[in-house]
Order: structure tokens, then sequence, then C-alpha cells
């Protein structure tokens, strides 16, 4: 590397193992990239927060997070100097999340960030262009750029279907062991709330939005459609026939959020399935000033430790900027709720370790994991829930553990145990709270012109969002990231419904060591919803 260069820290990015090199990307292709820029001031931790119920918290506004932590004027003037001197063009410029796309040929953009494109394939993740080489700038822009997202486009998350065996179902059954999402509403004793002021985001990286289809399944239920919005950041397709299976994914959220969320608008962003898109989409929920989400749902993620190369799949430096965009998210008072993945605490690796999924496991977000429910009514008319971790066996059941490589936050100190992987690392334990998950016992929803049932934490997180965006609107506050609550105060006092029987396991090799308990543990969290409660003790009631 030539004096006057300097690497850019954790950019170092492995190749995902089984990944053919075919040619050198096309020199005149164009290309998009996002820069991480560096801050006026670093954006400061949730501790001012942490501990103050929603009514007295003080969020930043969008102004406020660009006046005073947004990019650093005099690095944006040197950047673009640099860009243009290597005949790039700045596209964005988003003062506010500390980022810029620039765009170019793949040669300008090579000779520019000191790399070497190549186009590979690979069995698991299809065609796509990357880089092995870390990233080197201009030593004058040394801390000016944290991150160049783009390089790589191959997947960072996954998400797999998960069908009960009714894959055909009809409200007609007398009696089924599933649930149309609004079902679920008294079940978890979720409070009455005109949420019509609220939206919640879901982001999402594949597929579509069945506009007739949503009609049609919330006609069938007997509620109201809610209003959608669909967002494509970058021109990224959104044709739902194009995809039929990230389609139904899709709409798996949309009908969840959409009965059980009181009114609250849905807005779905959907973005590329790498780094950069992932970046980008939590970056426009930030920005968007038209919807203003005051909570988001993510489905998506990929085992943050998987050994791909001896390393991971994502590289550290889309790791601090994902952490970075969520925190952002949060000081807005942004809640987020991510899935934990549906192939138990091996991840189906089958490795002897315990593996967790990002960005489940950053501290910023709420991590939903996943139960098997049962509901029944006896002789005499009670109701009788039993509702148990979610284990299907080998490659069917709640994500949880520690990961190795989030450090335990303060909140869990105390709670969480260390990582049973070698190394025994202090790690951020998930999840945090659950709900039904079980394809056996899943969700009615519809897609493709068929009614059917499906499962997974997939569909936990946006129930999850949609209590989150009742009790914003009932409080008159928005709940934000509330994590230091939980885990300090609302646990421990059993403000949530304690799942106390199971483990995620899935495959047997880790001699059951997450097993479900009373309090915290790492298949269900602190329990599912009592909704009522948890409001209750949202506004400062015992």
């Amino acid at each position: 590397m030539a004096p006057d260069r300097a690497l850019l820290p954790d950019s170092i990015h492995h190749l995902p193992p089984g990944s053919r090199a075919l040619r050198a990307t096309n020199p005149h292709q164009w290309l998009a990239l996002t820069i991480g820029v560096r801050r006026k001031r670093a954006l400061p931790g949730l501790t001012a927060l942490d501990p103050q119920l929603p009514a007295r918290r003080h969020y930043l506004t969008l102004k406020d997070l660009q006046d005073n932590y947004g990019s650093d004027p005099a690095a944006i003037t040197r950047i673009e100097f640099f860009a243009t001197s290597h005949h790039l063009v700045v596209v964005r410029d988003d003062r506010a999340t500390a980022t810029l796309e620039l765009a170019g040929t793949v040669a300008n953009i090579n000779a520019a960030f000191g790399v070497s494109l190549l186009d590979y394939t690979q069995a698991q993740l299809g065609s796509f262009h990357a880089r092995t080489q870390e990233v080197s700038v201009p030593a004058e822009l040394q801390g000016d750029i944290t991150g160049v997202f783009g390089l790589n486009n191959h997947a960072v998350l996954s998400r797999r279907p998960r069908l009960g065996t009714a894959t055909r179902a009809s409200l007609a059954q007398a009696s089924h062991p599933w649930f149309v999402p609004s079902d679920l509403a008294p079940i978890y004793s979720f409070p009455d709330a005109d949420a019509h002021g609220q939206c919640i985001a879901l982001l999402e990286f594949g597929g579509g939005v069945e506009e007739e289809a949503l009609s049609e399944y919330f006609r069938r239920i007997g509620m109201p459609k809610p209003d959608v919005s669909v967002i494509a950041l970058g021109g990224v397709a959104t044709d739902p026939l194009a995809e039929p299976e990230a389609t139904g994914e899709v709409m798996l959220d949309v009908e969840v959020a959409g009965a059980l969320a009181g009114g609250a608008r849905i807005a779905v962003y959907f973005s590329t399935f790498d780094e950069k898109g992932v970046i980008d989409a939590i970056n426009a929920v930030i920005n968007d000033t038209t919807h203003r989400p005051s909570v988001v749902s993510i489905s998506w993620g990929w085992d943050e430790n998987q050994p791909f190369s001896n390393g991971i799949l994502w590289s550290p430096a889309a790791i601090v900027h994902v952490n970075q965009s969520l925190l952002a998210a949060a000081q807005l008072g942004i809640s987020v709720c991510v899935a934990t993945g549906d192939d138990g605490a091996e991840a189906q690796l089958r490795d002897g370790r315990a593996h967790v999924n990002f960005p489940a496991t950053s501290p910023y977000v709420l991590a939903v994991g996943g139960t098997t429910l049962h509901v029944a009514a006896s002789a005499r008319g009670a109701t009788h829930v039993t509702e148990v971790v979610w284990n299907n066996g080998p490659g069917s059941g709640t994500g949880g553990g520690i990961s190795d490589v989030t450090p335990r936050p303060a909140w869990q100190d105390g709670v969480v145990p260390l990582s049973i992987n070698p190394g025994n690392f202090a790690g951020r334990g998930i999840p945090d709270v659950a709900a039904n998950a079980d394809p056996q016992t899943g969700y009615f929803v519809m897609s493709g012109g068929r009614y059917g049932v499906v499962g997974g934490t997939s569909a936990a997180a946006p129930l999850w969002a949609a209590l989150l965006a009742r009790a914003n609107a009932r409080l008159g506050a928005r709940v934000g990231n509330f994590n230091a609550l939980l885990y300090q105060k609302f646990g421990p006092a059993g403000v949530l419904r304690d799942i106390v029987t199971g483990n995620n396991d899935t495959e047997g090799l880790l001699d059951g060591r997450f097993a479900a308990k009373a309090g915290w543990d790492a298949c269900t969290g602190w329990g599912v919803p009592d909704g009522a409660k948890l409001v209750q003790a949202l506004g400062g009631k015992p």
C-alpha cells in the first residue's frame, strides 16, 4: 500500500466458504456505495434515558440529531473533493445519519478505495461481487470515512418461511390449533387503543406487497385493511410475483402487524439483501419525516459468528454501523423489534457451538423469541392457556443464546450468564421477550392467492411491534428502547408472563443447556406479553 494511504479500520471481509471467483467485475459497471462519515461528536449512549418512563423521556428530534451528532461538515468537504478527484458522484447526503452515497464505475471505485472487485458464485448465496482486500483511503481522509458498504453485495440476511401442517387453512374449520392474528390480542391482554396516529416500519429485503390479497385477507378476517405504504430504496424491485417465497414473508409481517396494531399505519421499506441495504433501510426510517415510524419490526438476520473462513459473514465495520444507526433510532424514541431466528440455539450448524443472530444481538433492539401456544376452552367455558418454548426438533425452534461478538450491556449484569462457547465471552443475551411462533400453532395468513398457516419468530416480532404501537398510543408517549427497564424492573416484577417449560436445543447437541426457567432465560427472555400490565408499568402504575 502506498505511504499516502491508510487502511480503514474493521474493513476486513471474509468470503463465504465455497465461493468461486469467476472474473474481474466489469470495470464499466455502475455501483453505488454507502459511506460512513465522521460525526461532529459521538452519539451518546442511552444511560440518560434508560431509567426513565416514557412520559419523562426527552428524546432527540431529527434536527437535534443532525445539528449535534450529524456529519462533520469539514469531513464532508474533504470526502466530496476525494469523490470528485476519482470521478465519483455524491448522490445522497444524509447528515442526520452521518452517511453519504457515492456512485461511479467499478474501475473508479477500485482506484478510489484500493480494492479489486471480482464476481463470485457460491452455492448458498448465488452470484455476487466482492473484494478480499481491506479498504484503504487517502491518508488525509483517515477518520473522515468510517465505513464503506456495497463493495460486497452477497446476502448477510436470511429468512425462511415456517409452514404449519395446515399449508391450506380455512376459517370454516370447526377447531384448529392455529390463530387468526387478531385472536392473540385478548390472549396476550393487548390494551384497547386507537393507534391511527402511530406508524410501524417493516424492513424487508425481497418480495413485495400484494395489495389485492391484503384487501381480501382483512375482509375475510373481518377487520379494516390498514393503510400500507411501500418505500423502495435505491430503486430496488418490489414486484410480489418475482419472489413469491419472500413475498409470503412480507405478507406475514403486514398481516400480523395490521391485524394487531389498533389501526396503526404500516410503512414497508424494501432494500437490498446486503450490508449496505441493512444500513440504508434503518437510516431511511430515521430520516422519514412523512411516515415518522415510532416502531420498527425486522424479521431478518444472520448468525453473527457463522464460521465462514474463520471469520463472520458480517464485517466488523457493518456491525458497528448498524449498531450506530439503531442507537440513533433509539435516541429518537423509535422501538426496534428483531426476530431471534427459527433454527434453535445451534442455528443448524451442528458444530458443537451455540449461535445467535445479528441484528437481534444489538443492545439497541428488543430481541423477540418464540413459543408454542395452545388455548383450549374447558367444559365449563373457562379458557386454559398452555405455552412452552418452541422446539420441534432439528431445524425448527426459537433462536436464543449469548453473543460472542456484542458485549453484555450493563442492564444484563447479574442476569445473563457467560457464553457456553470456548472463551466464555460475557456477551449480550437474547431474546428479551417472546410470543407464539411455532408453525403448528401459527398464524392464519394469505399470500399468492392461498390461505395458510405460517409461524416463526418472524411473526412474533411484528406482534410485539403492534403491541408497542398500541402502548405508544395509550401512553401518549414513545416507549422507545425499554430494555433497561425490562431487565431491572419489569422482568423481575413479573410484568410479563414467564415461560418456564422447554429448551431451544433443537439439534440436541448442547445438552439442553439453554432451558426455560423462572426469570430470564435464553429461550423466551422474560416471557410473553401481558399487554395490560406492561402498559401500566410503562405508565408508572403498579
